[in-house]
Formats: C-alpha cells, sequence, structure tokens
C-alpha cells in the first residue's frame, strides 16, 4: 500500500504523527519529487486556485497519481461559516475541494491538521480502510497514542540591548515557517511569529473577535489581537498571499482591529519564484 502525503498545509503540525501510524501498518509513504511538482504547476487549470500554497498542494497530489491513496489535511474539520475563508472551499475544507476539482486522483482520505481532539477512532477507522488487521490496528495505536499531541510552541521574548521593540509576524498559517522568519528577519531584529504561538490560544483570542469565522480566520485575527497588545511588539508584520481573497479580507479586519503600525508584505514579493520553489517544496519535518 503506497500512501501519498501532501506536505504544504501544516504538515509539522499533524504530518510525522501520520506518517508514523502509516509506518508502522507497513504501509509506504510516498512524497512527491519536486522536480513532478514543478512541472505540475505549469497546467493551467492550477492558475484558477486562489493562493500560491494550494496551488503548489495540489500540484503535490497531482504528482502523487501512482499512489493508492493520498493522505489530504484538513484545515477546519467541522467548521461552517459563510464568512472570510469560509466561503473559499480549498480553505473551508481542502481534501473536498480536491476531490471535486480532479477526479482523476487516487482515492483521497482527509485528516485534521492537527493533534489537538481525540482521534483515536479517525485513526483506528482509518487503518482499518487501509489494512484490515483489527489485531495489527490496535497495536499500532497503542504504541503512537502517547504521540498524538501538538508540537511545543516556545516563542523568545527577551531583548539583546542592541534591539528595539520585536516585530509581531502574522498571516495564514500555511505561510509562516522559521523559513519564512528567517528571510524576513534583519540582523538588528527579533521577530516574534504567529507560528511559534499556541495555535488553540489564538483561536480564542480570536474567536474574542468574531465567533462566526473557521479555525484558521480566528488564529490570525487571534495574533494580531494577542501580539498587538504586548508591550514588546513594536509593530506588527502581515505576509499574504496576493492572489488570496480570503488574506485581503483578513487584512481589513486587521487594520480595523490593531493599533500598532501594520507592515504588509506579500509572498510573491518576499520570495523570487525560485527561492518559492525551493523553500515551499522541501518536504517539512
Amino acid at each position: 500500500m503506497r500512501v501519498g502525503f501532501i506536505t504544504q498545509l501544516l504538515w509539522p503540525r499533524y504530518g510525522a504523527f501520520w506518517e508514523k501510524l502509516l509506518v508502522g501498518v507497513a504501509a509506504e509513504p510516498i512524497f512527491a519529487e519536486p522536480q513532478a511538482v514543478q512541472a505540475v504547476l505549469q497546467d493551467k487549470k492550477l492558475q484558477d486556485i486562489p493562493g500560491v500554497i494550494f496551488r503548489l498542494a495540489v500540484a503535490e497530489a497531482l504528482a502523487l497519481e501512482e499512489s493508492d491513496v493520498i493522505i489530504a489535511p484538513d484545515l477546519n474539520p467541522g467548521e461552517d461559516s459563510a464568512r472570510g475563508s469560509g466561503q473559499d472551499p480549498w480553505i473551508a475544507s481542502f481534501p473536498e475541494a480536491l476531490a471535486k476539482s480532479f477526479a482523476g486522483l487516487p482515492p483521497i482520505i482527509s485528516v485534521p491538521a492537527s493533534l489537538e481532539d481525540n482521534l483515536e477512532t479517525l485513526v483506528i477507522s482509518t487503518l482499518q480502510s487501509l489494512t484490515h488487521d483489527p489485531g495489527l490496528v490496535r497495536r499500532v495505536w497503542e504504541r503512537n497514542r502517547a504521540s498524538a499531541r501538538p508540537p511545543r510552541y516556545e516563542p523568545r521574548w527577551q531583548l539583546r540591548p542592541a534591539q528595539g521593540g520585536m516585530p509581531g509576524l502574522l498571516g495564514q498559517p500555511w505561510l509562516l515557517s522559521d523559513q519564512v522568519v528567517q528571510k524576513l528577519k534583519n540582523d538588528d531584529r527579533h521577530i516574534v511569529s504567529q507560528h511559534q504561538l499556541k495555535p488553540d490560544m489564538l483561536r480564542r483570542e480570536g474567536k474574542q473577535v468574531d465567533e462566526r469565522l473557521v479555525a484558521t480566520d480566528s488564529e490570525v485575527l487571534g495574533a494580531a489581537r494577542f501580539l498587538g497588545r504586548k508591550g514588546s511588539i513594536s509593530r506588527l508584520i502581515m505576509l499574504a498571499d496576493k492572489t488570496s481573497g480570503a488574506d485581503a479580507w483578513l487584512l481589513s479586519r486587521i487594520q480595523r482591529l490593531v493599533h500598532k503600525p501594520l507592515e504588509l508584505v506579500y509572498v510573491q514579493d518576499l520570495l523570487s519564484p525560485a527561492e518559492f520553489v525551493s523553500m515551499f517544496l522541501e518536504r517539512r519535518t
């Protein structure tokens, strides 16, 4: 059984756990080759997908056509909203949008892009659908259940004497990473990024702004609210995608929400096409 993995959408939050489970039941994890993904990216049909990261994720899926099944992350499981990103089918339910838009793909298995909820029922049913060996599935789950927990988030708040106030970085969570922070950071400043903070805490913050939003929108607005009231944060930077209507909507909400200086940086301006491909196509661990 060859199981393809899409790594572009919050892989660090959930991916290693599911990869370990599939290896445990003797499945073979498959990852798309960068050259194959780059070739698929030339398909004109992908240009209609809003958001460069989602185009990259879809290209990954298409490059995994030799897999028996594909594991696709659900960014907002159980969420339903007609506001903000809830209107974008790729954000609201990526696995469903992928299956509807590209019928020739292998079967798609949806898993939450987080390890925050109780996953036992989902893990057991998913593995049994692939192996039909309940005893093996139970043993694999028992060996790995302790790993079903979110990663640790430990931002560094201290300032070196040569530094002024710290900028706070926010944006859609799939755009943010340590590599992006390094690209933004000058020698004389330290950045506290949204992706270094606990997502569940940020979502609670965001719900104080608007409880009707999908979880990922709540994360972004929660980061703006949380970082905006931190005394050590001098200003905010929002990383956005020029091709994403959801990002434009979030920007308008953040501009009304925060009182600190807000700088807008587009990922298309931050990274050259070559840098974008090399940064986001590398497998995330």
